[in-house]
C-alpha cells in the first residue's frame, strides 16, 4: 500500500519541481532582460535564451545585442533572432520596432518601413513607434508622409523635439516651412526648441518673427522660456535681438525703454530675480557690503548704491549691467561720493567689451572728501567688433591678492545716465 501512496506524491513533487524550475528559468531570463544584474552581454543573453527558449524577451534582447555589442555586430543574426522572437510574441511592439531598426541600419529600407508601420499600427499613439516611423520616412526623403508621425511623437514626448527638428532641418536643407510642419500645435516647449534651432542656424530674424507670432502670446508666468530664449540670443551674440525680446515683456513695455540708455540708472527698481539687462549685484563679496540708500539725496533724484568697505579682502565686481549698444560715440555721466575712504586702489566704473574683451574704458572718479556729490563724465566710442558693453562698478584687478590692497570707508554711486554723441558711419 505504501508504494502506491508514494506515486501520487512523487508525481506532485515532480510537477512542482518542474514548475519551480521553469519559473526560476523565466525569472533568470527576466533578470537578464531587465538588467537587474550587471549589463547583459551577448554571451549572457545567449545562455539565458538557451535556458528559456520560449521567452521572446530574451530572443529580442539577443537580437538587439547583435547591434549593440561591438564584439558580435551582425545584422543578419540580429534579424534572425528578432524574427524568432516575433514568432513567439507577434503583438510585441518593441520587437517590431527593434526589427525595423535592424532592417533600416542594414539597408533594407522598404522592409524597414513596412515593419515600422506594423509597429505603429499596434500602438498608434505610442511615442517610440511614431518616432521610429517618422525618422525612417524622413531619412528616405518621404517628408510629407513623415510629418504627421513626427507631430504625434512630439505630442507624446516633447523633450525629444530638438532631435526630430534637427533631423528635419538637415534632410530638408534648412526648409523652415517643412520643419514647422513637424511642430504639433499648442506645445510652447516644442516651439521653444524650434527657436533654439533657428538661432543655432543663425536665422535670428526668423526666430524673432516666430517668437512674436507664437510664443510671445503663450502664458509664461515665471518667464522661464523667455529668459532661456534671451540667453540663447546672447550666446549667439545677437545682442540687439535679445534686448528687443527683453524690452517687449509686459512689465517693460510701459517703461519707454531706449536701447542706448542705462536701465534704472537711479536704482529705483527692485532687484530682478533673473537679471539680464538689469543691474546684477554681487552681495557676498569679502570685505564689501552693498545696500540701497533711499536717503542719499542724489542730485538727479533716485536712490544710491552704497558700498561699505571694512576688510582688506579682494572685493571686485560690485554691480554690472549689460548694454546692447550699437557702434558709435557715447557720454556716460554718474554721481559719486565717499566718506572716510582709505584705499590704495579706490573703486571705479568701467565699460568692458563683451564681443571683444580687450576693449575697455575706465572712468576714474575724482575722489575728494567733504563734498556731498561729485559729477563724473566719461566719453567713449564703441567699435563695431565689441558687440555689447557691460557697465561695471568694481575695484581694480590690482587688488587680486588679499591683504595687498586694503580699503575702508563708504562709497555711494547714483544717477547713471547715457547719451549718444554720434552714431558710427
Amino acid at each position: 500500500m505504501k508504494p502506491r501512496r508514494l506515486i501520487p506524491g512523487l508525481s506532485l513533487m515532480l510537477i512542482g519541481g518542474f514548475g519551480f524550475w521553469l519559473s526560476w528559468q523565466n525569472e533568470a531570463a527576466d533578470d537578464v532582460w531587465q538588467q537587474r544584474r550587471p549589463p547583459a552581454s551577448y554571451e549572457d543573453l545567449l545562455q539565458a535564451a538557451t535556458r528559456a527558449p520560449s521567452n521572446p524577451r530574451l530572443w529580442g534582447a539577443l537580437g538587439l545585442a547583435c547591434l549593440l555589442d561591438p564584439q558580435h555586430l551582425d545584422y543578419q543574426e540580429s534579424e534572425r533572432h528578432l524574427r524568432h522572437a516575433l514568432s513567439l510574441a507577434p503583438n510585441d511592439v518593441r520587437l517590431w520596432g527593434w526589427l525595423g531598426d535592424t532592417l533600416a541600419i542594414s539597408g533594407q529600407v522598404a522592409e524597414a518601413e513596412r515593419t515600422l508601420r506594423q509597429a505603429q499600427s499596434l500602438a498608434p499613439n505610442h511615442f517610440i513607434t511614431q518616432w521610429r516611423l517618422a525618422n525612417a520616412l524622413i531619412r528616405v526623403g518621404k517628408l510629407e508622409e513623415a510629418a504627421p508621425y513626427a507631430r504625434g511623437a512630439l505630442r507624446s514626448n516633447p523633450t525629444q523635439a530638438i532631435l526630430m527638428l534637427d533631423l528635419g532641418w538637415r534632410i530638408s536643407n534648412g526648409n523652415q516651412s517643412y520643419v514647422e510642419s513637424l511642430l504639433p500645435p499648442g506645445l510652447p516647449d516644442v516651439e521653444y526648441q524650434y527657436l533654439r534651432l533657428l538661432v543655432q542656424q543663425q536665422r535670428v530674424a526668423a526666430a524673432i518673427q516666430r517668437w512674436q507670432a507664437v510664443l510671445a502670446k503663450q502664458p509664461d508666468p515665471e518667464r522661464k522660456r523667455t529668459t532661456a530664449f534671451i540667453q540663447d540670443l546672447l550666446a549667439a551674440r545677437a545682442y540687439e535681438a535679445a534686448w528687443q525680446v527683453w524690452a517687449a515683456l509686459p512689465e517693460r513695455q510701459a517703461a519707454g525703454l531706449v536701447r542706448t540708455a542705462i536701465y534704472d540708472g537711479g536704482f529705483r527698481e527692485p532687484v530682478a530675480k533673473v537679471p539680464i539687462f538689469e543691474w546684477r549685484f554681487q552681495q557676498n563679496e569679502a570685505g564689501a557690503r552693498l545696500a540701497l540708500d533711499r536717503a542719499a539725496d542724489v542730485p538727479v533724484g533716485g536712490n544710491a548704491l552704497q558700498i561699505a568697505y571694512d576688510s582688506p579682502g579682494p572685493a571686485f565686481y560690485h554691480a554690472r549691467q549689460l548694454l546692447a549698444l550699437p557702434p558709435g560715440a557715447y557720454r556716460l555721466t554718474y554721481f559719486v561720493r565717499s566718506r572716510d575712504l582709505v584705499a590704495a586702489a579706490p573703486p571705479v566704473v568701467e565699460l568692458q567689451g563683451v564681443g571683444n574683451p580687450k576693449w575697455r574704458v575706465r572712468s576714474l572718479p575724482p575722489w575728494r572728501e567733504n563734498q556731498p556729490w561729485q559729477r563724473v563724465v566719461c566719453e567713449f566710442a564703441v567699435p563695431p567688433e565689441v558687440g555689447a558693453v557691460e557697465l561695471v562698478i568694481l575695484r581694480p584687478s590690482e587688488c587680486l591678492t588679499p591683504g595687498t590692497c586694503p580699503i575702508s570707508g563708504t562709497v555711494w554711486f547714483g544717477g547713471f545716465a547715457l547719451e549718444v554723441i554720434s552714431k558710427a558711419r
